[in-house]
């Protein structure tokens, strides 16, 4: 069984591939620094009132401080990537989205687990934001190539065109 993954020549039928994986980047980028922020200021009212899950509280809260971390600095890498249309930074970025959807996934099991509901939702809803974005990268992977395909051929063509070696002509 062989999955296809769909390109898209647009982000959400409107705007242009490349400014709407940009302007991805920079809600990334808003959110992770809040996300940061508010997790920082929950671990801190955390670490004032002692309890007997702690232990469990900081492996999570860990856990996440190095994904929205990394996500601060992927996204900013995106940034550079969207702006200068740099194929190799691009799947960096997609290979690194797909390994932070999964450690998500792990810690919204958790939180399922201890029956947040209403924070498993908003897990579940950046999970697929998220996989929207991975779509998004591939697509203008797959057109970036194809268009830096089309040059070359482009460039060989007119170099066949140019050369033209007549029979009468011997390089003794």
């Amino acid at each position: 069984m062989k999955i296809r993954v769909p390109d898209v020549n647009r982000c959400f039928c409107c705007l242009p591939l490349r400014p709407g994986i940009l302007l991805f980047a920079y809600l990334n980028i808003i959110f992770s620094v809040v996300s940061v922020t508010c997790l920082v200021i929950t671990t801190e009212i955390q670490k004032a009132s002692i309890t007997n899950d702690i232990s469990i509280d900081v492996m999570v809260s860990t856990v996440l401080f190095s994904i929205l971390g990394m996500g601060i600095i992927l996204n900013f890498l995106l940034l550079i990537a969207g702006y200068q249309k740099d194929v190799s930074m691009l799947r960096l970025y997609n290979y690194y989205a797909l390994a932070t959807t999964l450690a998500a996934l792990v810690t919204t099991c958790f939180l399922l687990s201890k029956k947040m509901f209403v924070e498993v939702f908003i897990a579940l809803l950046v999970i697929a934001m998220q996989c929207y974005v991975i779509v998004l990268v591939r697509s203008e992977v797959v057109q970036l190539e194809e268009s830096e395909l089309r040059t070359t051929e482009l460039t060989h063509s007119r170099f066949e065109d140019h050369i033209d070696i007549s029979d009468q002509v011997t390089l003794v």
